[in-house]
């Protein structure tokens, strides 16, 4: 798992390992061939495919040269 990822599941939710997810709120939408979502840095989210789909991230940090990754 990346550093940046979550260790919670949100597909099984271990409720006795993470208690205070049940009361988090958050956003649910469904995008449209064509549409996408713009998620501002530092946003924690949870994207599923409902069907077949090509996903693309791009990650950066100003001041950094490329070679460190």
């Amino acid at each position: 798992m990346l550093c940046n990822s979550s260790q919670v599941d949100l597909d099984d939710i271990d409720e006795r390992k993470f208690p205070k997810v049940q009361d988090l709120e958050f956003v649910d939408c469904i995008l449209e061939e064509g549409e996408m979502l713009y998620v501002p840095p530092k946003w924690w989210h949870y994207v599923r495919s409902l069907t077949t789909s090509c996903s693309v991230s791009f990650w950066w940090s100003e001041g950094e040269s490329s070679d460190a990754y």
